[in-house]
């Protein structure tokens, strides 16, 4: 008896060892079975280290200004047998161009006739540029030869507003006579440097939107900006008179007209952009919840 017994209660703790052992198993498989479900959905998350690449864009854009400014450049050519007497006669040109504009333009724009249309305000005045007196040669059969001496003064002078542009080189022209060589007369912007700093701004605008238009259709999104650098300044619509030289006569004299007009100011850039793959979207389980 005692010994069916004790087979008896053998069997029992064999039999709770083999539920045991199964049960462990079966928690084992079920842990494997998780571990895997888990590194299976980790490896549908896209990797943070995707290849990365660049992209090159130009930006353009243009303001443009109107001119409210000129300046007049000429020069005082005489030549003569000799060096003083060609420094005085072109002396004497120059001091008569120096006395029409101090009668006719003013430093200080409160001292302007503003009822007198146009008026000339040249708040920094006639300025020297250059000044020489050169020998003058000739090539004969004996070989050179002096002619003479040549005197050559070079100004310039600026003014506020475009009005009396035209009046500027009559009056100059007027003073110097015949020996008057006038150069040129270019318009000016003041706020010139504002408006390229305007349209820099603006064609970096440009390039943005145009890398974000390429990057959104490619499926790509903008990480940083990695260079940016302008490319250059373009102008145009600039309005020059030159060589405005013309004989005056006393009651046939008609003012050269001058038309200003405006510039354009062009700045362009290079921006380089760095792109990523937008990251993929991971769908939703809708038996994850069960």
């Amino acid at each position: 008896m005692k010994l069916n017994a004790l087979h008896a209660t053998s069997g029992r703790v064999l039999a709770l060892l083999g539920l045991a052992v199964v049960a462990a198993a079966l928690l084992i498989a079920g842990a494997l079975r998780v571990n895997a479900e888990q590194e299976y959905d980790l490896k549908l998350v896209p990797s943070s280290t995707e290849e990365l690449t660049t992209l090159t864009i130009e930006g353009a854009a243009s303001r443009t200004v109107a001119y409210d400014g000129a300046v007049a450049r000429f020069r005082v050519v005489v030549e003569r047998d000799s060096a003083l007497e060609a420094r005085q006669v072109g002396a004497t040109v120059v001091d008569a161009i120096r006395d029409a504009i101090m009668e006719n333009c003013t430093v200080d724009e409160g001292d302007a006739d503003h009822t007198a249309d146009p008026t000339c305000i040249s708040p920094s005045g006639l300025q020297t540029v250059s000044f020489r007196l050169n020998q003058v040669w000739d090539w004969t059969e004996a070989g050179r030869v002096l002619r003479g001496w040549e005197y050559e003064y070079r100004l310039q002078i600026a003014i506020r507003g475009t009005g009396f542009a035209g009046g500027l080189a009559d009056l100059v022209i007027g003073a110097g006579g015949d020996s008057l060589h006038f150069d040129g007369l270019d318009f000016t912007a003041s706020r010139r440097a504002e408006f390229e700093r305007l349209a820099l701004l603006d064609a970096i605008d440009d390039a943005q939107s145009t890398a974000d238009a390429i990057a959104e259709h490619m499926d790509y999104e903008i990480v940083r900006v990695v260079e940016l650098s302008p490319v250059g300044n373009l102008s145009a619509s600039r309005t020059i008179l030159e060589s405005a030289e013309a004989a005056l006569a006393d009651e046939s004299f008609e003012p050269t007209p001058v038309f200003a007009g405006s510039e354009t100011v062009t700045s362009r850039v290079r921006m380089v952009f760095e792109l990523r793959p937008m990251p993929a979207v991971a769908s939703t389980d809708a038996s994850s919840g069960g």
